[in-house]
């Protein structure tokens, strides 16, 4: 079934939820006033209307490192050695494996198929959904790869310790392991963990409230956080919902 990429959407769409799936993970809806969103897979927990949705964290024995099979240049299946921790069967599916070191090979990034279940410790195997298979061999023993999870796969509400980028403000309350939207541009209701100034830029919130933002101002304090949009029409009071300008994705 083919999917495509981006859509034009109507007004009321944004709020639409399915517990199938519908579109392909990152599918991009734009209105025609400028808003677009991106479509995602809830995670384990609902996420409430306006809260702040990062991309799920990584899995600590998958991310990095990982010990690659040797694999020709044009094949599009790879094995890789876990941590310890198992994966489960399509775990990567519509995600990445990057190759993080070994000379010549590295810095390639190759979009994942599918992938066997693997136990603690033993192999994964990896199909890549890439016409041309992996470009360069890579060598058992001097090539290492991490794997990640699509980028709207199993998305969390922003969490008071960030672990992943911010992806978007959900438009509506999401259900755990539903289908739905998330809003990564234009006009936006957004929580506010403090006071807001107009005109600000305005950044993932920190340790207040999950899900919530605060302002960028650039005073020597929280400035390595996310930029996430501009604070619009009025300044926000903490714990209310302020109207922004969100810049995350177009």
């Amino acid at each position: 079934m083919a999917f495509p990429n981006s859509i034009y959407g109507k007004y009321g769409w944004e709020k639409v939820q399915t517990s199938e799936q519908k579109h392909k993970l990152g599918t991009r809806m734009v209105f025609d006033d400028g808003r677009a969103f991106r479509y995602a897979e809830v995670g384990g927990s609902d996420i409430a209307a306006g809260a702040i949705v990062q991309a799920a964290a990584g899995v600590a024995n998958h991310d990095m490192d990982l010990a690659i099979t040797t694999a020709a240049s044009g094949v599009t299946s790879v094995t890789v050695t876990l941590g310890g921790t198992a994966s489960t069967k399509n775990q990567y599916k519509d995600g990445f494996l990057y190759i993080n070191d070994g000379a010549t090979g590295e810095g390639h990034v190759y979009k994942i198929k599918s992938n066997a279940a693997g136990d603690s410790g033993g192999t994964c195997a990896l199909t890549l959904d890439e016409e041309d298979g992996i470009v360069t061999a890579l060598t058992n023993g001097t090539h290492l790869a991490g794997l990640a999870v699509n980028t709207y796969s199993n998305v969390v509400i922003s969490p008071t310790t960030v672990t992943n980028m911010a992806v978007g403000v959900a438009p509506r309350l999401l259900t755990t392991e539903y289908f739905g939207w998330l809003q990564t541009w234009g006009e936006a209701a957004v929580l506010a963990n403090a006071a807001g100034v107009v005109g600000q830029h305005i950044r993932v919130g920190g340790a207040s409230t999950a899900g919530g933002f605060e302002d960028m101002d650039f005073d020597g304090s929280g400035e390595n956080e996310q930029v996430i949009g501009v604070q619009l029409l009025i300044a926000s009071a903490a714990t209310d919902y302020a109207f922004v300008y969100l810049t995350i994705a177009p």
